[in-house]
């Protein structure tokens, strides 16, 4: 995450830091001066305040700062008030007793994209999505099928965040145009090896993207059934849209 020339309220290093700190486990006060461009006695005076407020916290390795306990009763609040009331995990639920594999729901998070809500299966999967836990907004399905319906401008900042190059940035783009053309993204083993997905975009009342459903499993267990967990996650995702067009 870098600063830009854009217009600075009051707040706006505040809220660059609680998003810099929100994309990592815990890091440091130079970590978050780097990545956010802030000089590092101003990190300080913010992590001071942060740490005050609750939304911050000092980890029991020195200088080292992760997200605060209040940021816990934040996250409830969001499922509480953005998730359809519970909805979105009942749908989820209902989608692993279909498949008997991983559901989660993901939105984009700045560069990332983050895992808000999720349903295990009865079957065991090694997967690295679970609520509160990101990944860059780039490769994997859960990504691109955001990523694919995001402005271009989006894309190119996504693109310079994580450092892509020219070449991959090419390839990208085609992913994301297939994507686009099919409505739904798939992947295997490009953010945990070995693991399958599928994942079908949802859709605001104004249309506008706000997430995506997606199902995980072991490729070796999917191989037969690719169809039918593809078809039961877009139902999944349609309902989602589908609440927010009621509510």
């Amino acid at each position: 995450m870098t600063s830009r020339t854009t217009p600075q309220g009051p707040g706006y290093r505040t809220g660059v830091i609680l998003a810099a700190l929100a994309e990592q486990t815990t890091v440091t006060a130079q970590d978050l001066s780097r990545r956010t461009g802030i000089p590092i006695s101003a990190v300080y005076r913010h992590l001071h305040d942060l740490v005050q407020l609750g939304l911050a916290a000092s980890t029991r390795t020195r200088g080292r700062y992760c997200a605060g306990s209040l940021s816990v009763q934040m996250a409830e609040n969001y499922r509480r008030e953005m998730l359809s009331g519970g909805e979105v995990k009942r749908r989820l639920t209902q989608l692993t007793a279909d498949t008997q594999e991983l559901a989660a729901f993901l939105i984009p998070s700045g560069h990332h994209v983050l895992c808000v809500e999720a349903a295990e299966g009865a079957r065991v999967i090694k997967c690295s999505f679970s609520p509160g836990l990101t990944k860059p907004l780039t490769f994997g399905a859960s990504a691109q099928a955001i990523l694919a319906h995001l402005p271009a401008e989006r894309i190119a900042e996504v693109s310079e965040a994580h450092q892509l190059t020219a070449e991959r940035v090419a390839a990208l783009h085609l992913e994301l145009r297939r994507v686009r053309d099919r409505g739904y993204a798939v992947s295997t083993g490009a953010v945990d090896e070995g693991v399958w997905g599928v994942s079908v975009p949802v859709f605001d009342r104004l249309g506008q993207v706000n997430g995506t459903v997606s199902t995980m499993a072991p490729e070796f267990r999917v191989r037969r059934s690719h169809q039918a967990l593809l078809t039961l996650t877009h139902a999944a995702a349609q309902d989602i849209s589908r609440f927010d067009e009621l509510s």
